[in-house]
């Protein structure tokens, strides 16, 4: 009898488990965006996810405390003189040197965690910067114009994957055609960084960083943040992200 009432008492205790456990509420994750705009929170949104600004926040380590994620948006041109090239400046735009600060700090701190980040446009060019290599400071003066990647504003061209990259890219093609609105561009490849996809005329357009350094950090060089949702590199990135996050957690 005794052994029955032990049976039965393990029984209802599993069961509670069980009931609790499929009661229980995903827990919130928090994604940081480097400098936020409605496209790149429409993109990234989902349910269960707190998006904040790293921006607009002036506590900059309290943010990442909470950070499960990281985008880099893309936006002004980088400082040069971050990678040793003083000669750039003549045919740089706007620098935004408070955005450069905050950028590094934030891709630093995802290499010492390993959280999950993703570089746009900008941002794919400032990893590249980060980890040791540098850029063309004007496309058009400095390689030509085989491929226009901007001209008053956005433009299409054609991309091909250098070998697979299904944390970017759906698989069963090698060709997609992405948006492209930048002047600089990565010139000598950081040694921890593979391209995966390249422009005709030989510009970088996706990386990723070796795993044995970052198990998820992954970059492009057009927006598909703009590229709209049902777009399948869109999805790719999205999709590839959040399972990373899951995976760290």
């Amino acid at each position: 009898m005794k052994k029955q009432y032990y049976i039965l008492l393990i029984f209802i205790g599993f069961s509670v488990a069980i009931l609790e456990s499929c009661n229980k509420k995903p827990a919130t994750k928090t994604i940081i965006l480097s400098k936020a705009s409605s496209n790149y929170v429409n993109w990234i949104s989902k349910e269960n996810t707190v998006i904040l600004d790293a921006y607009t926040l002036l506590n900059t380590d309290s943010i990442l405390a909470l950070a499960d994620g990281i985008i880099l948006t893309g936006g002004e041109d980088i400082n040069p003189l971050l990678y040793k090239d003083s000669t750039n400046l003549k045919v740089c735009e706007t620098i935004n040197y408070r955005r450069d600060t905050l950028e590094l700090k934030l891709i630093n701190y995802a290499l010492q965690n390993q959280i999950p980040l993703v570089g746009v446009c900008r941002g794919m060019q400032l990893i590249n910067v980060a980890t040791g290599g540098t850029l063309y400071g004007d496309i058009p003066s400095q390689i030509g114009t085989t491929v226009v990647h901007r001209n008053n504003g956005e433009v299409m061209h054609e991309i091909t994957l250098n070998e697979a990259c299904p944390l970017i890219f759906p698989t069963g093609q090698n060709k997609f055609t992405v948006n492209s609105w930048h002047h600089q561009g990565l010139k000598d490849v950081s040694e921890i960084i593979k391209v995966v996809a390249t422009a005709a005329d030989g510009l970088p357009e996706a990386i990723v960083i070796d795993p044995s350094v970052h198990p998820y950090m992954v970059a492009v060089q057009f927006h598909p943040e703009r590229l709209g949702e049902n777009n399948p590199i869109t999805k790719q990135i999205k999709n590839s992200f959040y399972k990373a996050i899951e995976e760290k957690l």
